[in-house]
C-alpha cells in the first residue's frame, strides 16, 4: 500500500487521535485500593519514585529552592506535596547525603518511624537521626537522591496549579501529554523509513499500546518524558538543518537521565561523516548547556560536580543482559513480546537505510549495554523493563518493514504477527488500567487477573 501520502493525512488523523485518545482516556480509569475496582476520576500518584519527584516539584513551585527538608516534613503533617495517598504517611525520603565520600540515604542516617520523633512548640517535627550519625547532617539541607530535571522542565507549565489539588493530576496528565507527542513524532520518523500506512500503523500501535510506554504514560515517573526527549532527538536528527532541535531533546533528556549525552554520538555521527562541522557545534549546544547546569547543581548539591545524587554503580554485563531481555517481571519480551517483529525487521532495515537506519540502532544499544552493567538494571520498585522504556522507540522501529516481507503475504506467519500485537496489548493495557495492582506482576497472570476484574 503505496498510495499518494497526501491522499492519506486524514485518515492518518483520525488513527492518530484514536491512539491518543487511549493514552490520554486511561487516565481517568484506575483500580485503587479503597476506590473500589472500576474508579473513574483524576489520575494520582502511586508508589515507587512517583510521589517523591512530585516533591521536588513542589518544592521548585513553592519555596523556588531543591532543600526538600520541609516539603517531606509537611508530607509527614499531611500536606499534598508528595500526592493524595501520601498526606499524614511516613514515607521514606528519597535524599541522599556524602558521608566521607560514600552515599548514604536517608533511611540510613534518619529514625525512619517519624510519627516517635518530638515536636517543637509550633508543633513541627524535629528530625532525628540515628545513633552516631553526625547531627549537623539534621541541620542541612536535604537534596533529592534522583536527578531534579523533571521539576525544571513541568515547573514553568504547571506553576498555575501550584498549591492546589489539581497539581497531582496535572502533573500525571503531562506524561499522558508527553507520550501524546512522542507518538506524533514517531509518526513522522516512520515516514522516513516507510510509505506502508498499515505497516507505519502497526508499527504505532506496538509501541505505544503494546509495550510499557502505555502505563508509565499515566505515571508520574521519569520514563514518558524520557520517550518524548529520545523520540524527538531522533527525529529530528533525520536531518542536519534541524540538529539545534536535536540538541534541544537529548539536553532535556539529560537533566532526568544525564547518561544520555550518549545519544549525541548516533545523532552527530552522520554529520561528521558528511564534515559537517557548523551542525555538529549546532547539535552540541544544548547539551553541553545542560551538562554546565548539571555540574553546577552537583557541586551545590552533593559538594562537587563530578558527583551527582546516586553514582555508578557496576554490576555484571550478562546478569543484567539475561534479566532486561527473560526476567519473569523485568524482562523486554514478556512485556514487549511484538519487539520479536522488529529484532526480524531490523537487517532488512538496515540493507535499504543503512546510516539513517543505524543512528537509532546504534542509540538503542549503547543505552541497552549501560543498563545492562548497571547493578540496579531492574529498575527498583516498577513495572516491565522501566530502564528500557526510553529507547523503545528506537528498537521497535524495526517493525516498520517487516510486514512488507513476502514471508508476512502468508496467512500463518501475517496471524503469527498481529497475535503477538494483541497479546502485548492486552499486558500494557490490563497493567494501565489496574496501575494500583500490577507491579511485580508477570504477563501471563497479569493478563488473566485483567480478564477476571473486566468480567468476574
Amino acid at each position: 500500500m503505496t498510495g499518494d501520502p497526501a491522499a492519506r493525512v486524514p485518515s492518518d488523523r483520525w488513527f492518530l487521535a484514536a491512539l491518543s485518545a487511549a493514552i490520554l482516556l486511561v487516565q481517568l480509569v484506575t483500580e485503587a485500593p479503597g476506590l473500589g475496582g472500576h474508579h473513574l476520576g483524576m489520575p494520582m500518584v502511586n508508589s515507587g519514585d512517583e510521589p517523591h519527584y512530585l516533591v521536588v516539584l513542589n518544592s521548585l513551585l513553592l519555596d523556588g529552592d531543591l532543600d526538600l527538608k520541609n516539603n517531606y516534613l509537611s508530607v509527614h503533617l499531611g500536606s499534598l506535596q508528595a500526592g493524595a495517598k501520601f498526606a499524614g504517611s511516613s514515607i521514606d525520603h528519597h535524599s541522599s547525603w556524602y558521608v566521607d565520600g560514600e552515599r548514604r540515604v536517608w533511611v540510613e542516617l534518619f529514625q525512619p518511624y517519624v510519627f516517635g520523633w518530638p515536636r517543637d512548640e509550633r508543633g513541627n517535627l524535629i528530625p532525628q537521626l540515628r545513633p552516631g550519625v553526625d547531627p549537623r547532617i539534621a541541620q542541612g539541607p536535604e537534596y533529592s537522591a534522583h536527578p531534579v530535571g523533571i521539576g525544571f522542565i513541568l515547573a514553568p507549565l504547571l506553576f498555575p496549579f501550584r498549591g492546589t489539588r489539581l497539581l497531582e493530576p496535572m502533573a500525571v496528565f503531562m506524561a499522558g501529554v508527553a507520550t501524546v507527542l512522542a507518538l506524533l513524532l514517531f509518526h513522522r520518523l516512520l515516514r522516513a523509513f516507510s510509505t506502508d500506512t498499515r505497516a507505519i500503523r502497526f508499527t504505532l500501535v506496538a509501541v505505544f499500546l503494546g509495550s510499557p510506554i502505555w502505563y508509565y504514560s499515566r505515571s508520574f515517573f521519569n520514563e514518558p518524558f524520557l520517550v518524548l526527549s529520545v523520540v524527538g532527538a531522533f527525529t529530528m536528527g533525520l536531518e542536519p538543518r534541524r540538529a539545534p532541535w536535536a540538541g534541544c531533546f537529548v539536553a532535556a533528556g539529560m537533566l532526568m537521565k544525564p547518561q544520555l549525552v550518549l545519544l549525541c554520538l548516533p545523532l552527530g555521527l552522520p554529520l561528521l561523516l558528511r564534515k559537517d562541522v557548523r551542525n555538529v557545534l549546532l547539535l552540541g549546544v544544548a547539551p553541553v548547556l545542560a551538562g554546565l547546569l548539571l555540574m553546577y547543581l552537583n557541586a551545590k548539591m552533593y559538594g562537587t560536580w563530578s558527583r551527582g545524587p546516586y553514582p555508578f554503580y557496576r554490576g555484571e554485563f550478562w546478569t543484567g543482559a539475561r534479566g532486561l531481555l527473560f526476567h519473569p517481571t523485568r524482562g523486554l519480551l514478556g512485556f514487549f513480546s511484538v519487539a520479536v517483529l522488529a529484532v526480524v525487521g531490523w537487517p532488512g532495515l538496515l540493507r535499504r537505510f543503512p546510516l539513517r537506519a543505524g543512528m537509532p540502532l546504534l542509540g538503542f544499544g549503547m543505552v541497552f549495554v549501560l543498563t545492562a552493567v548497571w547493578k540496579y538494571w531492574d529498575g527498583g520498585w516498577c513495572y516491565g523493563p522501566r530502564l528500557l522504556v526510553p529507547v523503545l522507540p528506537l528498537l521497535g522501529l524495526g517493525m516498520v518493514r517487516v510486514l512488507e516481507w513476502p514471508f508476512f503475504q502468508s496467512f500463518a506467519p501475517r496471524w503469527v504477527a498481529y497475535n503477538l500485537l494483541v497479546f502485548s496489548c492486552l499486558v500494557n493495557g490490563g497493567a494501565v488500567l489496574r496501575y494500583w495492582a500490577t507491579v511485580d506482576v508477570p504477563p501471563g497472570p497479569l493478563v488473566a487477573s485483567t480478564v477476571q476484574w473486566l468480567w468476574p
